[in-house]
């Protein structure tokens, strides 16, 4: 009987094996490594150094980092050659709150700032560096890109100066001492804060893309590597449009049969409106001739044999601000 009940069990092994499907093989846990912060910027900014990063929402097997146990921020010697072991062992830790739980469906990056004293490293060369942790205290992601400061005495704000000019505003100011140069910034109506327009490594700046009869303000940082002054003080201006055009060029003028014919080099302002000219008979009095020409010509055929006839012009913008007249053009007809 022992055989038959052995044979009568393996069709329900088989059937019972075959029902369980395909068993893959088992995944090692997770080292819930976060990974490695890449975009740390550190500038000592007036008497702080300011330090921004964004934490990492993954981890090195791209699991979702759901909550951050610790973010462990350092600044310590810049030594050469620079060792993270070494640095890390004598670095100085400043205490940064892990932001709030994040989405576990889409995680995102979270964008932290963190300002520190720079009074206790100044004169020193120090590297900046972060990490962080999800499970425990010395289960630690990789350090993050250094930063290198050379950490100097706070510099000066520039005093800005503003004023309208035909090109456009025109920002100055007295040098800062130790400064290498200086980012310039500017708010309009739109902007929420002062946006960088440019750089300058003299005492100067001109803003060419300023536009007539809108309220601006510019302020200005002073720089050495990474190191800024506080932003100076806002400086207000509205450019109003008293500028007149260029003094027309190039006139010239030609006796035709029955006509003088004017032409001159075509005024460069985006803003023209048009051109007048203005005609002496035998030197005496200047008077306008014609009305307001779009183009850099003009065809006089008001004139006389034997008469002679001095000829002006003169360019006026949308505002109606006329620019000085032209050198005249003498022809004797």
């Amino acid at each position: 009987m022992a055989p038959r009940f052995r044979a009568g069990l393996a069709p329900i092994l088989l059937v019972s094996l075959s029902a369980c499907g395909y068993v893959g093989p088992v995944l090692p846990p997770s080292p819930q490594l976060p990974l490695a912060i890449t975009n740390l910027v550190a500038v000592q900014r007036g008497d702080e150094i300011v330090i921004d990063f964004s934490t990492p929402p993954r981890t090195t097997d791209n699991l979702p980092v759901k909550q951050f146990s610790e973010i462990d921020l350092r600044i310590g010697s810049a030594a050469i050659p620079f060792d993270y072991d070494r640095w890390a062992s004598g670095a100085k830790k400043y205490p940064v709150a892990a932001p709030p739980p994040a989405d576990p469906d889409n995680p995102m990056p979270v964008s932290i700032s963190k300002k520190i004293s720079a009074a206790e490293w100044s004169g020193k060369r120090v590297a900046v560096a972060v990490r962080t942790a999800v499970k425990k205290r010395d289960h630690y992601s990789a350090w993050s890109n250094r930063v290198v400061l050379e950490v100097i005495a706070p510099l000066a704000s520039p005093q800005v100066q503003v004023k309208s000019t035909a090109k456009g505003v025109m920002l100055t100011w007295s040098a800062v001492p130790n400064s290498l140069e200086y980012k310039i910034y500017r708010k309009s109506p739109t902007d929420n804060a002062p946006i960088q327009l440019g750089t300058s490594k003299t005492l100067s700046y001109l803003d060419t893309t300023s536009q007539y009869d809108i309220p601006y303000a510019y302020t200005a940082v002073a720089v050495r590597g990474l190191v800024e002054s506080l932003p100076s003080e806002l400086q207000a201006i509205t450019t109003k449009d008293i500028f007149p055009p260029s003094v027309p060029t190039g006139v010239a003028a030609l006796a035709g049969p029955n006509s003088i014919e004017l032409s001159w080099q075509r005024s460069p302002e985006p803003d023209l409106k048009g051109y007048y000219v203005y005609r002496s008979v035998d030197d005496g009095p200047y008077q306008q001739a014609g009305g307001l020409l779009t183009l850099p010509a003009y065809s006089d055929h008001e004139v006389k044999r034997g008469i002679t006839y001095n000829y002006e012009v003169g360019a006026v913008d949308q505002k109606n601000n006329p620019s000085d007249k032209s050198a005249p053009v003498r022809v004797s007809y």
